[in-house]
């Protein structure tokens, strides 16, 4: 199988250079283009303020990905690539698109996105205009599938989350790193208004939490909340092993049911302490491998709770680390399992 894996590949916490990672274990030939070389230039983010107001105003490609794509396909021609899957494609254009159905009409162009490709703003008008060309679309939303038809998408899939093998896995932490990284409780991510309240609630109650985000967090620190910066690479994996508890809230702005922390806190050997979803429950089976709440109420009781009962935690954790690897929530699997759907997708 020869593949050609487009995205965003830059930073080794990145989810989209984890996947390239699993396509490249599964296959034969992968070849990378990586669609943010450069930052984001002014106008680039002139062209997304414009298109978020309600502008057809392409995104420019800023790393000339959309360039490079159609070069790897003209030296392809006498041996095609079996499948191009393009990771979250918002600076790929339409013409990208035909010039590889034209050249290579037996290609499989996959469109693969972690994000509500459905809301505005996940999206660019690059990647409207592209929706229909895909032969396939994967999302991680089981809730968008209708929305994605009405907005042309031929054929799309749901797939659950997925964690990397090679980076989201239990370590040996040393004291120090225990000390830097852990606490009783902690949480990594942006700020959002519903987590944060969340948060405060907690430690107005006397529960110690500490966030690794973005600067927003820094207005509410407190005797119990310690705030410090976004944490990336090993530590962020350090990080979700080393609270006692884990939390894993969901992005309200999405309309979220699973997020990636859902596989890669357990996954790492963390104690998940999650919001409570129908997608959360079938995941993991409620207080043997992950443990969830619907309030701020449920969220103090069981945090209280947990910290006090250790081997439960522990229990838990090694719970959560079995059904990751059961349940084939890898990247290696998942891929494996959305590649076969592709080869047999006419």
């Amino acid at each position: 199988m020869k593949i050609l894996s487009i995205g965003t590949m830059s930073g080794l916490s990145n989810t989209c250079l984890h996947r390239h990672w699993a396509l490249k274990k599964v296959s034969d030939e992968v070849h990378v283009v990586n669609t943010r070389k450069k930052p984001f230039s002014i106008w680039y983010r002139i062209a997304n303020r414009l298109f978020q107001y309600g502008l057809p105003i392409q995104l420019p490609d800023n790393s000339l990905a959309n360039k490079t794509i159609k070069k790897f396909i003209n030296k392809a021609i006498e041996s095609p690539y079996d499948i191009v899957w393009i990771d979250k494609g918002i600076t790929v254009n339409s013409k990208t698109l035909n010039h590889i159905k034209k050249l290579s009409p037996n290609t499989k162009i996959v469109s693969y996105s972690p994000d509500n490709m459905a809301l505005r703003h996940n999206q660019s008008q690059n990647y409207l205009d592209c929706i229909s060309l895909y032969d396939i679309h994967f999302t991680t939303k089981s809730y968008i599938l209708e929305d994605m038809r009405r907005l042309g998408a031929r054929k799309i899939e749901f797939t659950n989350k997925h964690y990397e093998q090679t980076f989201h896995y239990p370590r040996i932490l040393s004291e120090d790193e225990t000390q830097r990284l852990g606490g009783d409780v902690g949480f990594i991510g942006a700020w959002e208004k519903e987590r944060c309240d969340s948060i405060l609630y907690l430690a107005k109650n006397g529960i110690k939490v500490k966030v690794f985000g973005d600067k927003k967090w820094n207005d509410y620190k407190s005797e119990n909340l310690e705030i410090a910066p976004g944490i990336y690479s090993e530590d962020y994996s350090k990080a979700l092993q080393a609270f006692k508890i884990s939390l894993c809230f969901l992005r309200k702005m999405n309309s979220d049911t699973q997020t990636s922390r859902t596989m890669e806190i357990p996954a790492c050997g963390g104690f998940m302490l999650a919001e409570r979803t129908t997608e959360h429950l079938e995941l993991f089976t409620e207080n043997k491998e992950a443990v969830f709440f619907a309030n701020d109420e449920e969220l103090l009781e069981k945090c209280r709770y947990y910290l006090n009962n250790e081997e439960e935690r522990r229990r838990i954790v090694e719970g959560g680390i079995e059904r990751c690897k059961t349940s084939g929530y890898s990247n290696e699997e998942s891929i494996k399992r959305m590649l076969k759907i592709v080869l047999n997708n006419d």
